[in-house]
């Protein structure tokens, strides 16, 4: 009997060996692709954390200043487009209820960026409000996040 080389006499890879290279080769890809797949893990599931820390009312001459502070502890810079007073835009209030910090009720755009804190001030004037009441206050983020917090007003 004749000792098989192969065709034409070459003689083939062992198993063990074309196994080790297709191990190999497969731990270098999978490698590959974990580094490729955190890389975009990371750049597109940041996070908006933002979170209202602080928030009293005091009474004033006409009314009360509710002072909101708000922290950023997400990734991302965030940006408030909206605020609503018990699930109404404030636009709506007209008069009774204005932003102390001098933005527009119509184009709110309150920006805070990643790890800061912000200071909100909201009037509510005493015509459209009574002593005793629970106001509904919710900030709207610009990726769609809603921030509520009820307030009481002394």
């Amino acid at each position: 009997m004749k000792p098989l080389n192969g065709v034409n006499g070459v003689k083939a890879l062992s198993v063990v060996l074309a196994t080790l290279i297709i191990i190999a080769v497969t731990i270098t890809v999978s490698i590959i692709m974990a580094f490729w797949m955190g890389g975009l893990t990371g750049f597109f599931m940041g996070w908006e954390r933002l979170e209202i820390s602080n928030a009293f009312a005091s009474r004033v001459g006409d009314g009360w200043d509710v002072t909101f502070t708000i922290v950023n502890r997400g990734v991302w810079d965030s940006r408030f487009t909206g605020i609503l007073i018990n699930d109404k835009p404030i636009a709506l209030y007209g008069g009774n209820v204005t932003l102390l910090d001098g933005d527009d009720l119509e184009n709110i755009d309150i920006a805070v960026k990643a790890g800061t804190t912000v200071t909100i001030t909201i009037h509510f004037k005493e015509d459209g409000f009574h002593s005793g009441q629970t106001v509904l206050v919710t900030f709207q983020s610009a990726r769609g996040g809603s921030f509520p917090r009820e307030i009481h007003l002394p």
